[in-house]
């Protein structure tokens, strides 16, 4: 977002955001009003936004939600003196580094407004950001969420390249999907380098790099790459530690075993009575007379000569 997204969302003409309502229901109209306009998404019009919230760096958001429109319930009482004010946004998609996913739905976000010595503030965690599906480029916006612009990096982006650049071989998750990565698992005790993950009602959304004990670098909308405390953002705090996905095990070669050697089979000698026949001829059809004893043997005929018949 920032200057990154003031070319994905077509504004309107700003006006001081504060110039409109006061009390709390009020703070709550200006706040959804800027931020379905763009202007939270502006880093121009950020000082507008400061005096009505309570977190100081704005996270440096993978995704957006696409709206039609909202209605900003009642105030009702919550604990230690503050109020809930519950906004039910018409949802017609979100955009990330993934592109557009569509799914309407009506999504209620309830915000927690305190008084304070500076009056009502609307305090965090923030909600994501939450723009007029019409006044956004969505091509333009998933190409700022999936690379960065030179003013804007998001928080999930901002950690993928930094490990990438350490070596970690890993693959991009966005900051909902850390606390359930397939290359990240939980740490109770964690140590420089692991992934700072913060929680708004049970859903990551801001995470950075854990730099020293009580010191996370991440990346801001309002303030770009900032070194802060732990505490610096607001919510549940959860870290996790990067696996590196092992590689495939090269399969072993095994080579085919070579065919036997078989001795060429030697002709066996056969030796042959005399009269028998050879071996493979066929035996003769002619069959053998034999002659009764006291039988005169037969004169063998002549062949007959030619007769020369020429007159």
């Amino acid at each position: 977002m920032s200057a990154g997204l003031i070319l994905c969302v077509t504004l309107a003409s700003t006006c001081p955001v504060g110039a409109f309502e006061t009390g709390p229901q009020g703070i709550v109209r200006q706040f959804c009003r800027a931020d379905a306009l763009g202007q939270r998404a502006n880093l121009r019009d950020w000082p507008l936004l400061a005096p009505i919230i309570s977190w100081p760096f704005e996270p440096a958001w993978d995704f957006a939600v696409l709206i039609s429109g909202y209605e900003v319930g009642s105030p009702h009482a919550a604990e230690n003196g503050a109020l809930d004010i519950d906004v039910q946004y018409t949802v017609v998609g979100q955009v990330s580094a993934f592109g557009l996913e569509t799914g309407p739905q009506v999504e209620t976000v309830t915000f927690h407004v305190d008084a304070g010595e500076a009056g009502w503030r609307i305090a965090g965690p923030p909600p994501a950001p939450h723009i007029f599906g019409t006044r956004v480029d969505v091509e333009a916006m998933t190409r700022s969420f999936e690379n960065g612009t030179p003013t804007f990096l998001p928080d999930s982006l901002f950690i993928w390249q930094m490990v990438r650049s350490s070596g970690w071989n890993v693959a991009y998750q966005r900051t909902a999907d850390l606390l359930a990565g397939i290359t990240s698992r939980p740490v109770e005790k964690p140590q420089v380098g692991d992934v700072v993950v913060y929680l708004h009602d049970g859903v990551p959304y801001h995470a950075g790099l854990l730099e020293a004990e009580q010191s996370v670098i991440s990346s801001s909308l309002n303030a770009g790459i900032v070194h802060t405390a732990v505490d610096a953002f607001p919510g549940e705090v959860h870290y996790v530690r990067l696996v590196e996905p092992e590689p495939a095990p090269t399969p072993e070669f095994v080579p085919l075993p070579r065919p036997l050697r078989r001795a060429t089979p030697v002709a066996a000698r056969v030796t042959r009575r005399r009269g028998s026949p050879k071996p493979g001829a066929q035996p003769s059809t002619r069959r053998r007379v034999k002659r009764k004893s006291g039988a005169a043997a037969r004169t063998p005929r002549p062949t007959p000569v030619a007769r020369d018949e020429t007159p």
